[in-house]
């Protein structure tokens, strides 16, 4: 696991390749930074970017590949390009989609497996809760928490569950170092689950990143959720379909 201090905000725009590219080399697979999954996923820049990072970030725009530009409403990385980049680097990336609720989401937490989730951050708390809020949903206590700090289709790593003697909260590892604990924060189950189901009119949902995709499969469909790729709205560069 990298360290803290370690962390590194993504480039604009490109959460998803980001968020993959750090599995990968993590997972001891080199040669795929960000750039290189970012083009191979076919992500598409937005034109003009109408303000894609969050309150108090720095945008970060030194790109070093030239990737298209389209209309803010289509620009981003679909599922299905960051699976095929994922794949290309030699490992899986198994889709995972359906009704999503706070049960299904926490068996997905058990699997041994990097789960790389799309998700719509206005379903979060904000990342900088109080601790008794974070104490008493670790008793089972369903609390409100504060708002999100920001609104939009966003890829992030999910990686555990905190149990307490009732509840419990995922640590979500995001793309910005601001948010949380140096870019990890804590949320509710249904929170995620919320932010999941998107209620955007698009559709979110999870890459298991895997070297066997057979357990994948099966602890999903035993969870209730389908494997199959989502509509998050973006389509990929053309080089690619």
């Amino acid at each position: 696991m990298v360290a803290l201090t370690e962390s590194v905000q993504q480039k604009d725009n490109l959460c998803g390749p980001f968020c993959a590219a750090r599995i990968l080399r993590e997972l001891g697979v080199e040669g795929w930074d960000e750039d290189r999954v970012a083009l191979r996923a076919g992500s598409l820049l937005p034109e003009p970017d109408e303000g894609s990072i969050p309150p108090g970030a720095e945008p970060k725009q030194d790109y070093g590949v030239d990737l298209p530009r389209v209309e803010p409403a289509l620009a981003g990385t679909a599922a299905e390009g960051l699976a095929e980049a994922i794949q290309d680097a030699g490992l899986h990336a198994v889709p995972i989609r359906g009704e999503w609720t706070a049960g299904r989401l926490v068996a997905l937490l058990d699997l041994d497996a990097r789960l790389l989730a799309n998700v719509r951050t206005g379903a979060f708390w904000g990342t900088h809760p109080p601790a008794e809020a974070l104490l008493a949903e670790l008793r089972g206590e369903e609390v409100e928490g504060p708002p999100s700090d920001w609104d939009v289709g966003h890829f992030v790593e999910l990686e555990l569950l905190v149990r307490g003697p009732a509840g419990g909260l995922v640590v979500v590892r995001d793309t910005y170092p601001r948010f949380g604990w140096e870019g990890r924060h804590l949320q509710p189950p249904r929170a995620v689950a919320a932010a999941l189901a998107r209620g955007d009119g698009r559709e979110g949902g999870v890459l298991a990143v895997v070297r066997d995709r057979a357990p994948a499969e099966a602890a999903a469909r035993a969870a209730g959720l389908e494997i199959g790729f989502w509509d998050n709205g973006t389509r990929r560069d053309s080089r690619w379909q």
